[in-house]
């Protein structure tokens, strides 16, 4: 079987594939275009990728286990997927600077301007540090006078001179760092194409790791995340044909990595379609992951196969999503991001 690491390398060769640093309500995101002009790096243990708008670099760590995971769509034909890269919470465990903090000369930069101020921004987050890098004299002056003092806490005018300022965000784990140049948009603009950054204090305040239906087991914490070319949907979230190469590679993914009530799920539902079984509340699996797991292989089967009398069912049984067919699902809006 491939290491986690090769499974990384493999993936971030391709353009279709996105990347993601951070934690729920703050996160930045590394997309790149197939013709866009591209320098790959690479050495023992480590892989990065640059262009004009952004940076992603990714460090092998032997304790690193993928958590591949499928989550329910409001577009009944459809579902989200992607795999976290996950490390046991004492190895992922980074500073957890609890205020504006001004840190020494950046020399793991990815991109120019590597010895510009450079500022963690205080998120107090256990496994990632989100920082700014800038050569703006408004911008140093206005984070030194407020170091100390949580992100949440930060004066409005600081945020502003943020935002007007458009510093790269440098967001970094144990296993590697996303740095994004590319300019922060205006509150409720649409989100950029390529990479960019989303920090939403309103999730932040909730203090979650990852979303509720995101299974990443007790005592793991995420260190990244990719995200591998979807069968049915594209990169802004609207629906294409299916893609029955880019289904079975992550199906291949789910196999070997996921947690085994989760594939256990799957397998159970396509048998019972296989079979056509009546539909039975006993049959469907009892933990949230799981049920989700099951429900996703509802749809899916229903993909492969095409609609049955058995798998209507089913599906009224407890899939019962609908939604008015071309809709997609929301992408966050910008309010009080960086």
């Amino acid at each position: 079987m491939e290491t986690v690491f090769d499974i990384v390398k493999r993936h971030i060769e391709d353009t279709a594939t996105s990347w993601s640093i951070g934690t729920f309500g703050a996160i930045a995101e590394f997309h790149r275009e197939a013709d866009e002009p591209v320098q790959m790096t690479q050495g023992k243990g480590w892989i990065a990728v640059t262009t004009e708008r952004g940076a992603l670099r990714i460090d092998s760590h032997p304790k690193a286990r993928l958590f591949p995971y499928e989550t329910i769509s409001k577009i009944p034909s459809a579902w989200s997927q992607g795999v976290m890269v996950c490390l046991p919470d004492d190895a992922a465990a980074l500073s957890g600077r609890t205020g504006v903090t001004a840190l020494d000369f950046d020399d793991g930069s990815l991109m120019p301007a590597g010895g510009d101020g450079r500022f963690d921004l205080g998120f107090g987050l256990a496994h990632i540090d989100v920082c700014v890098r800038t050569h703006d004299p408004a911008l140093i002056d206005a984070l030194s006078q407020v170091q100390g003092t949580a992100f949440v806490d930060l004066p409005p005018a600081t945020v502003k001179t943020i935002k007007a300022c458009d510093p790269t965000r440098v967001f970094v784990s144990r296993m590697g760092r996303i740095e994004v140049a590319q300019s922060i948009p205006a509150s409720r603009d649409a989100t950029p194409m390529g990479p960019h950054t989303h920090v939403l204090p309103a999730l932040l305040g909730r203090g979650r790791a990852q979303a509720a239906n995101i299974p990443v087991p007790e005592g793991w914490s995420i260190a990244l995340a990719f995200y591998p070319p979807h069968p049915v949907r594209t990169a802004d979230g609207s629906l294409k044909g299916f893609d029955r190469v880019s289904f079975d590679a992550f199906q291949k993914l789910i196999d070997d990595h996921a947690p085994a009530d989760l594939s256990q799920a799957k397998r159970q539902a396509w048998q019972l379609l296989e079979t056509n079984a009546a539909p039975d509340t006993a049959a469907v699996p009892d933990s949230r992951h799981a049920r989700t797991a099951f429900r996703v292989a509802l749809r899916q089967w229903e993909l492969l196969n095409g609609t049955t009398v058995t798998s209507a069912a089913w599906r009224g049984l407890c899939d019962s999503t609908r939604i008015e067919a071309g809709d997609a699902d929301p992408r966050p809006d910008h309010e009080g991001s960086i």
